[in-house]
């Protein structure tokens, strides 16, 4: 009775996981469309963005700081205001742009479709995805996450080193996630390549090594 109901339960499990991972490539697919259009954005002629132009717009730094956050191994946030026309807003940079900034600077500004992309202060520059390279990120996490509840729930017997191997797919995901996101967008180099190896350590030692040692510990408890 209860392989039966393992059996109905894994089938129900596939079904739902198969249509979300439809729903969801679907969606992604919405997120990367956007994110190509803005790659092959024109340049605008003036300096407001109207459509899918990018414009450059002249802005100045109003304040600055960092956000920080608990515990010894969280990345403190740098933080500008920025005040384009009427309109001010908070951005994240790095380092070396926040140390370039101050008040009152002058702050170029690259926007699209009102959401700015870079800003250049000091000579220093720091460009951010627009909200739907964000999404896109997101988005083909859910799709990896989904397509490994697929294969689980198709594939993977009822055995302890299962578990490591569904944290071996959990670890993976940042690597699939930028392996999938640098070849949608044509930019794999040796550099991504050699990144997305050293992510990929960690994910490896778990899926791998972890049934390995499972199997050995429960040969050694059979002698």
């Amino acid at each position: 009775m209860s392989r039966w109901l393992t059996v109905c339960l894994r089938v129900v499990v596939l079904a739902v996981a198969v249509l979300g991972l439809v729903r969801a490539t679907s969606w992604a697919e919405e997120a990367y469309r956007d994110r190509v259009a803005y790659r092959e954005a024109p340049a605008c002629a003036g300096a407001h963005a109207e459509g899918d132009c990018v414009a450059q717009v002249r802005g100045e730094v109003v304040d600055k700081g960092i956000r920080g956050c608990p515990g010894e191994e969280c990345h403190e946030d740098h933080r500008l205001r920025v005040r384009h026309g009427e309109e001010s807003t908070w951005l994240s940079v790095d380092r070396e742009t926040f140390e370039a900034a101050h008040v009152h600077a002058p702050a170029d500004l690259r926007m699209w479709q009102g959401t700015v992309t870079s800003v250049a202060v000091g000579g220093r520059t720091t460009r951010l995805l627009p909200d739907s390279g964000s999404s896109l990120l997101w988005r083909l996490a859910v799709c990896w996450l989904l397509l490994g509840v697929a294969a689980f729930a198709a594939a993977v017997p009822r055995r302890p080193p299962a578990g490591f191997l569904a944290a071996g797919w959990l670890l993976l995901t940042p690597t699939a996630v930028i392996v999938a996101d640098t070849v949608l967008l044509g930019t794999l180099g040796v550099g991504d390549v050699l990144f997305d190896a050293l992510l990929a350590v960690p994910a490896v030692l778990v899926g791998v090594l972890g049934p390995r040692n499972a199997k050995a510990r429960a040969g050694n408890r059979g002698f």
